[in-house]
């Protein structure tokens, strides 16, 4: 069994219909590689080598997301203590050098997208505020260097 990997219900049902669609397309790569084998030469039949490099392709991506799905923990059933910072809480922290506040959602690695406020629990910032309470400092070691925050405000929606 491989890593587990935190995901939201929303992102894991998208997986598995992207799976789902990719096993169709795969069938429909098939039929067409058929056709293609069937129309002769295929040392320059260009239809032949577009459908094999696809279906590689898709298999690849199959493969990959069955490998995801099995190993998946759905971030919305996981039991944490909710008066510490873990994966599925909101948190607003402060820059306590510039006073800069921001929040954040902190997020399994697929999901992150720090522009739109989701951080993956592997980032440097969301290591350095796991398991902090409302109201405590810590220090996150950034590419920068060590920098000190504070948890202002922590929720679980």
């Amino acid at each position: 069994m491989g890593e587990p990997f935190y995901v939201s219900r929303k992102k894991y049902e998208a997986l598995v219909n992207e799976l789902k669609d990719l096993k169709n397309l795969k069938a429909e790569l098939s039929n067409e590689i058929g056709e293609a084998a069937a129309q002769g030469d295929l040392k320059e039949n260009a239809e032949y080598h577009a459908a094999k490099e696809k279906q590689t392709e898709t298999l690849i991506r199959i493969q990959e997301l069955e490998i995801r799905l099995r190993n998946a923990q759905i971030t919305d059933d996981l039991t944490v203590d909710k008066s510490e910072a873990r994966i599925g809480a909101t948190v607003t922290i402060r820059d306590e050098a510039a006073g800069i506040e921001f929040t954040y959602t902190l997020v399994g690695s697929m999901e992150s997208n720090p522009e739109k406020g989701l951080l993956s629990v592997k980032s440097p910032l969301a290591n350095g505020v796991l398991g902090k309470k409302e109201g405590e400092t810590f220090e996150a070691i950034l590419p920068k260097g060590p920098k000190k925050y504070k948890l202002v405000k922590l929720e679980y929606k």
